[in-house]
């Protein structure tokens, strides 16, 4: 039997389990008339934290392209707001931001109105625009966390700030900072948040698989200018496209991280920063290798995708000073939030807590793997590099 039956068969005992979708045997059904969904994400991160909520919404008929995540230039926030600072972002640097990306968004899609959902400073920058003349184009919005503090708001506005009765029209949901302890939305939030733009509860919160996997996104890179020089004013990343970029694919073991051949895909991106899109396979796992000029060679390792994305941004990584003597450097990633054990085991090269980086003191040549248990288990194995040689590795989590 040929791999693509298997993975179908295997799709459709998905579905059958899941016994939700029992009138639609091909995925589920999608919804027409629906308002497309803004995310602004918070202080220092990237449009990639959305990517499993994303999913979630897919998998109850949400399509693609009415979802949004955008991607903040310089994500991290001034020190002090009132303050010019190389490399950050004020208050109205968001704000002008999101008033021109929604405006892009009304026009591609024809819509009314928009659904804002923001986390963070993103749910600050949503509150800004509704505030600031833009609540005729919005008719929800959910705040994930605002009163989380983040830098340049050391004290953030209470939650009835950010509830329905400050607004005209605009009907928001609150989420504390206190619930959003495990990442971006939890499952139950996600059910949470389809009931209030919909008033329908989700048929399903599980990620429904795609047997068709088409992956793209930007290669992203550090400092004022993604193609300025390396230093030690610039060690931070900018959520901007690196020029001259290039990316290779490589399927690789699940258990040993080795590559199971040549690359599978390669690219030179393009003016914006798209390296994709690149058709994955259900089930596999893959190392992104991003090669740019003035970056370490970076090995990006990432756990079986059961969908396709828009939003699998590739960041290009320096090496920092203090890593210089190393042998190896493995840094971990969550996407979505927090590595605190204490709400999920998680695991970093057997270590729990475990460290956001590894610097190896001695030469090795072996795999290295992280796990986290949220919805399911998710492992992912990659390999040490040398760093010796301008090799970093970074191990990214989804769940």
């Amino acid at each position: 039997m040929s791999k693509r039956f298997l993975l179908a068969v295997w799709i459709l005992v998905t579905v059958f389990s899941m016994g939700t979708f029992s009138g639609c045997a091909y995925g589920p059904k999608a919804r027409g008339d629906v308002s497309p969904i803004v995310f602004v994400h918070g202080d220092n991160e990237s449009a990639g934290v959305w990517q499993d909520l994303i999913w979630r919404f897919e998998s109850n008929g949400w399509p693609r392209q009415q979802l949004f995540a955008l991607q903040q230039p310089y994500p991290r926030a001034r020190d002090d707001d009132a303050r010019a600072q190389a490399g950050r972002s004020s208050d109205a640097d968001e704000l002008e931001f999101l008033k021109v990306e929604i405006a892009k968004i009304i026009e591609k899609t024809g819509a009314q109105q928009v659904v804002l959902v923001g986390r963070g400073r993103g749910a600050f920058a949503a509150r800004n625009y509704i505030l600031s003349g833009g609540e005729e184009n919005v008719s929800k919005a959910i705040f994930a966390g605002p009163d989380q503090p983040w830098i340049g708001m050391k004290n953030p506005l209470p939650l009835s700030d950010y509830e329905s009765a400050v607004f005209k029209t605009a009907k928001s949901l609150v989420i504390a900072r206190a619930d959003q302890h495990d990442g971006t939305f939890t499952a139950d939030q996600f059910a949470d948040s389809f009931l209030f733009i919909t008033g329908q509860r989700p048929a399903s919160l599980t990620i429904w698989p795609q047997l068709e996997i088409v992956l793209n996104g930007l290669v992203t890179g550090m400092g004022l200018q993604s193609a300025d020089p390396a230093g030690a004013k610039e060690d931070y990343f900018n959520n901007m496209p690196v020029p001259k970029a290039r990316v290779e694919v490589f399927e690789v073991q699940r258990d040993t991280g080795l590559r199971l051949g040549p690359a599978v895909y390669q690219k030179v991106v393009d003016a914006n920063g798209h390296w994709g899109p690149f058709r994955a396979q259900q089930g596999s796992l893959y190392e992104f290798v991003v090669h740019a000029p003035g970056y370490a060679v970076t090995h990006i390792y990432r756990s079986p995708f059961p969908r396709g994305s828009n939003n699998l941004n590739l960041k290009a990584s320096r090496i920092s000073d203090e890593d210089l003597p190393a042998f190896s450097i493995i840094a971990l990633e969550r996407l979505r939030g927090s590595l605190d054990p204490s709400f999920h085991q998680v695991e970093f090269d057997g270590q729990s807590p475990p460290p956001r980086k590894i610097t190896l003191t001695r030469l090795q040549n072996r795999a290295i793997s992280a796990e986290i248990h949220v919805d399911s288990v998710e492992r992912v194995t990659g390999r040490t590099w040398p760093a010796k040689e301008s090799h970093v590795v970074r191990l990214e989590l989804t769940q």
